[in-house]
């Protein structure tokens, strides 16, 4: 790893994959023993916008139909989704973020970005810090994935689709292998 000019922006991104269904369980809300699910109507059809990980190890996955879901889990839990909710959780997660920089912003309805420059030697380097708040959000009931780049987007692809949580060497090529759905365009683009 490349040591980092202190005058070089770096932002952390934050990915909480399962943020409406950890909520739940958190609160105390998911059945136990059984998989969870949250649903919400599109269209003319409810559709799995949140799985939890028993949920999706049995092959239930975002965008299903909730009436497929049942059909493979007929115990499956589900629960309708409360984007307001969610968004209050997300919120207190950022608030919580600010402990670590000044400087922390909302990617809704699953993220947050960092601004880490000029900070993360406090928390023992990027590493050091990126390592502190997924372990300490793994420890609030709250899964999560984080990656460090020079920008939000770099940092939003690699927390998202990448195995690597750092672009120190060369940021193109380890976005290179990534997929299409890291550059975060429009279906028609």
């Amino acid at each position: 790893m490349s040591a980092v000019s202190p005058n070089e922006t770096r932002w952390l991104a934050i990915f909480l994959p399962r943020l409406s269904t950890d909520r739940l369980i958190r609160a105390g809300r998911a059945p136990e023993g059984r998989p969870l699910a949250v649903y919400a109507k599109d269209a003319n059809a409810f559709l799995l916008t949140g799985v939890d990980s028993r949920a999706s190890e049995l092959g239930l996955r975002l965008a299903m139909s909730l009436a497929d879901a049942r059909a493979i889990r007929p115990d499956l839990a589900a629960i309708e989704a409360e984007p307001a909710e969610d968004a209050r959780t997300l919120d207190a997660i950022a608030a919580w973020c600010e402990r670590f920089t000044p400087v922390v912003v909302i990617d809704a309805p699953d993220g947050l970005f960092l601004d880490i420059s000029g900070c993360a030697h406090l928390f023992g380097g990027e590493d050091g810090l990126r390592r502190q708040i997924v372990t300490r959000l793994h420890a609030q009931g709250f899964g999560c994935r984080a990656a460090i780049a020079p920008t939000p987007g770099a940092a939003w692809a690699l927390a998202r689709h990448a195995r690597h949580s750092d672009a120190n060497e060369n940021v193109l090529q380890v976005l290179a292998p990534l997929p299409v759905a890291a550059l975060r365009l429009e279906a028609a683009a």
